[in-house]
């Protein structure tokens, strides 16, 4: 058993052969227990696999990991010599889904409603997230007890929202759709279910003849998580179950997942902080400094300057936000980082704003329990209707002293119709941040018509 992610729980729920699910009274989530109908080879013996759940939930009590510190020892299994194994896995054998339905069960909605009668969309994010990583946990199993493997997020490559923010009853779903050494790519998306019946949904069969983690016109929301496996001892790399396509349209979504990643490292190799603007980029600068090189300290008219499109908030992080390996849940981060966003983009726009994508997050450091998160976000760029958004997070051990920077979040916002004030920045720093605002604006689109273009395909 993989000890530091997947523990045996006692309080899981009776669960039949390729029906597994955990429920409350108010959502579903199915393909979270392991199957032995999942493995190449005959596991029968291995009686760890039908009692433990793939979660990024914690499965432990934060007392017992205080009475591990003050006893000073460990709470886990001894140490083991394990042997190195893996098995070959498909997309269906990471798939999982996990139903939010809103609109038949108002207990659930009150926990994600705004005051505006919206779903909350920053809980979406921590949700999509937590999904994300449980993919990636039932992705590594191999089904027998291996060295202790820890499964983190590398980054959040691309969020897109295809549809309104509306009440609905909602299903996210997802599965692994590439794979590298030690990196998995794991789509996840959400999609609305226009008749929702849980004991419909509970008898169907599982998973889904439909089960692709691809844009339809029901779906709401479609994110592309990049995440890596170490190894929990060490620190270092693992490799990862090799992933196997089957059908002509597994091997299409594999070749988009692939293309995205290089995509991203061309990205990178063009970054501001490695490259200088293009030779057009700094026109556009110019062009930028001519609107007030005559207005001295005035402001031009339907403009705002960079520096005061700024908002902060600081959190202590606290353990009921925690992850299973004893750190802040990635998806917490996400939603407070959106939620400041969304606050710093209302007051710019004054009016309310909506969530159009979440263009990149880099996860540098995880984040202790404990410690103090400190946002800063600032409006960066803004054309039409829309803006970007970035959002630094700070965190600080007070015992240590330190401070790093663990995150950097960027979206786009949108004022719903309504014209934005331009962006202007004063320094230079502020012209490298007005250019990247920019570039992740076009690029954005460009990723938005790939994306859509799976839908085109009548195979995908």
């Amino acid at each position: 058993m993989l000890r530091s992610l997947i523990k045996p729980v006692s309080f899981a729920r009776t669960i039949g052969k390729q029906r597994a699910f955990l429920a409350s009274s108010t959502r579903q989530i199915r393909g979270a227990q392991a199957s032995l109908f999942e493995a190449d080879e005959d596991y029968s013996q291995q009686t760890s696999v039908t009692n433990k759940v793939y979660t990024v939930r914690p499965v432990a009590f934060w007392m017992d990991k205080i009475l591990e510190k003050e006893n000073k020892r460990s709470l886990d299994y001894p140490p083991t010599q394990y042997q190195q194994t893996s098995v070959k896995k498909t997309m269906s054998d990471s798939y999982m889904e996990e139903y939010l339905p809103f609109k038949s069960t108002p207990a659930l909605l009150d926990e994600y409603i705004t005051t505006g009668g919206k779903v909350r969309i920053g809980k979406i994010l921590e949700d999509m997230d937590a999904l994300a990583g449980a993919i990636s946990y039932k992705h590594v199993d191999t089904f027998i007890e291996g060295p202790p493997l820890t499964v983190v997020t590398a980054s959040v490559d691309r969020m897109e929202l295809l549809m309104p923010n509306t009440v609905e009853d909602f299903k996210l779903s997802g599965h692994v759709a590439y794979v590298g050494k030690s990196s998995m790519e794991v789509f996840v998306k959400l999609e609305t279910i226009p008749k929702y019946n849980p004991s419909v949904n509970e008898s169907s069969v599982f998973p889904p003849s439909d089960f692709m983690a691809k844009p339809t016109p029901n779906t709401v929301l479609f994110a592309r998580f990049t995440m890596v496996a170490v190894d929990s001892t060490t620190g270092k790399s693992v490799r990862v179950n090799p992933l196997i396509t089957n059908t002509d349209e597994e091997k299409k979504l594999a070749e988009y997942a692939q293309d995205c990643k290089s995509r991203k490292r061309l990205a990178g190799e063009s970054d501001l902080s490695k490259a200088a603007p293009t030779a057009e980029e700094r026109l556009t600068l110019h062009d930028v400094y001519l609107k007030y090189a005559d207005k001295k300290e005035a402001r031009p008219e339907n403009s705002a300057w960079m520096e005061d499109m700024t908002m902060q908030s600081v959190f202590i992080m606290q353990p009921q936000d925690r992850n299973i390996h004893n750190k802040v849940f990635g998806g917490y981060l996400m939603r407070r980082a959106y939620e400041l966003a969304h606050a710093t983009g209302s007051v710019f726009a004054k009016t309310n704003v909506g969530l159009l994508s979440l263009d990149e997050i880099i996860f540098k450091k995880p984040v202790p329990v404990g410690s103090l998160l400190n946002l800063h976000s600032q409006i960066i760029y803004s054309q039409g209707t829309s803006f970007q958004v970035s959002v630094s997070a700070e965190v600080t051990d007070v015992q240590a002293g330190t401070t790093d920077i663990t995150n950097t979040f960027h979206f786009s916002l949108t004022s719903h119709g309504k014209p934005v004030r331009d962006i202007l920045p004063r320094t230079y720093a502020e012209s490298m941040l007005y250019i990247e605002g920019k570039r992740r604006r076009q690029q954005g689109s460009q990723a938005k018509e790939q994306l859509l273009g799976l839908m085109s395909h009548n195979s995908i």
